[in-house]
């Protein structure tokens, strides 16, 4: 078996029930199989993850704009568990990686892959679009499993997850991980944020002084815990895996399907796209192949006890190149944040729409600061500068929306070489945008398209 690289391993800064630790400190207890087999893991954290969605045309008042929320409940372990999670994590994909090797389905399943590093949903979306051009006539499918962390059936998974490992039975240590991703306890973080009670400490190094203090502070204040047959947490290193190995058969079937009809199909996570020969299809199903295809795959979700949206399962037909929808009008196919109309590629406009929004609030807030406080120079011009400006990188914002774009333009030239990809023209008044918005000139170059 590959060999665990421990130097990667990083302590998390944030603050939990138990302190941060060394990994060279624990490296000897997290191996050891039966002290995982005993090991009482910490409940997770719990906290809300709000993403505002504000609908209208870019240059309208924020103010009267209507907003949509998305929320994403999202937990995080102690930093003991984390280590064990982690460690675990990268066996089990040592064990998928070869499983899915074998079975010839590597292609197929791409997200949350140790063995595809340096590859994003770019890479991936360039693929199925550059798949895609290609196709005289074709038939699109394109959707996204509903809630997938929170409705993996248990059983199933640990079926799966037995598959995967070859075993029959869950060995003691591993059915001691997979319990406490089934049967979870969690806290609520505002709950120790919050807490007036004295065993809770308000500091940047833990919520209690020991883990003595907290199993006192337990007995008043119960956890939470999932008593539901179904559902693991997000957010954990686990998580990811455990999900493409819940949906081996589903993607084993998909992978199928795409065969048979000299077509395409990937899954990223929850999002999914299969693209079929009509012809084809027309010669098995006859004209009714919309239905039949639609039929299968919902049939394939119950059996594997998946949950399609099936509002958001988007239809499309390739006809003489052109994109056109279930209403023969001409239309884009949308997948992983990009969208192709059968000749160009854009990032989706609302990504656009969203960078230009976020950073004349940023502007805006900052005016009001240094107006407030009458500083000589706009406040944040660091973080302006380097999330929406092209000086981007620096030690605190690594990469912004345009270093994004300027990838998503290099991966696409040279994976989809014959579509034309307009990433860096949908950009290309940036610095104008950003100038009249800070209301001076800044002195950042521009990189063009080279399409």
């Amino acid at each position: 078996m590959k060999k665990i690289n421990f130097d990667l391993y990083r302590c998390k800064g944030y603050l939990h029930i138990d302190k941060q630790v060394s990994i060279h400190k624990v490296k000897n207890y997290i191996v050891n199989p039966e002290k995982i087999a005993h090991h009482s893991f910490l409940p997770f954290l719990c906290y809300n993850k709000i993403s505002e969605k504000f609908v209208g045309y870019e240059r309208a008042s924020t103010g009267n704009r209507p907003v949509k929320q998305k929320i994403r409940t999202l937990m995080y372990s102690g930093h003991l568990d984390s280590f064990i999670y982690k460690y675990y994590s990268d066996i089990l994909n040592i064990y998928y990686n070869e499983w899915i090797t074998e079975a010839k389905l590597d292609k197929y399943s791409v997200a949350y892959r140790t063995n595809r590093k340096h590859q994003s949903n770019i890479n991936f979306a360039a693929e199925a679009i550059h798949f895609i051009e290609k196709q005289s006539t074709a038939y699109v499918i394109v959707g996204d499993f509903e809630k997938f962390f929170d409705t993996l059936d248990h059983e199933l998974l640990k079926e799966r997850l037995s598959a995967i490992l070859n075993v029959k039975q869950l060995p003691p240590d591993w059915y001691n991980i997979y319990k406490s991703l089934t049967k979870f306890a969690f806290i609520d973080k505002e709950t120790l944020d919050n807490s007036d009670n004295p065993l809770v400490q308000h500091n940047y190094i833990s919520y209690f002084k020991n883990i003595r203090d907290f199993r006192k502070f337990k007995k008043e204040n119960k956890c939470k815990l999932n008593k539901n047959s179904y559902g693991i947490p997000q957010g954990n290193s686990l998580s990811g895996i455990l999900a493409n190995i819940y949906a081996i058969d589903f993607d084993k079937c998909m992978s199928d399907i795409s065969k048979d009809f000299d077509g395409f199909y990937q899954r990223y996570s929850d999002d999914f796209i299969l693209v079929l020969n009509i012809e084809k299809l027309i010669d098995k199903y006859g004209e009714d192949y919309v239905e039949k295809v639609n039929e299968i795959i919902e049939d394939l979700s119950k059996t594997n006890r998946i949950y399609l949206q099936l509002e958001k399962i988007k239809t499309y037909f390739i006809k003489d190149k052109i994109v056109i929808n279930n209403n023969d009008r001409v239309c884009q196919i949308d997948y992983l944040g990009f969208s192709f109309d059968g000749k160009n590629v854009k990032i989706r406009e609302k990504s656009i729409y969203k960078f230009y929004r976020n950073a004349r609030k940023l502007i805006y807030d900052s005016k009001v600061i240094q107006k407030r406080k009458g500083l000589a120079k706009l406040p944040n011009r660091h973080k302006i500068y380097s999330l929406y400006t092209d000086f981007g990188r620096s030690k605190y914002y690594p990469s912004n929306f345009i270093s994004y774009a300027k990838r998503a333009q290099h991966i696409f030239n040279k994976i989809s070489p014959n579509t034309n990809n307009l990433m860096l023209a949908q950009l290309k008044n940036r610095k104008k945008k950003i100038e009249s918005a800070l209301g001076y000139r800044i002195h950042s170059r521009i990189e063009k398209s080279n399409k």
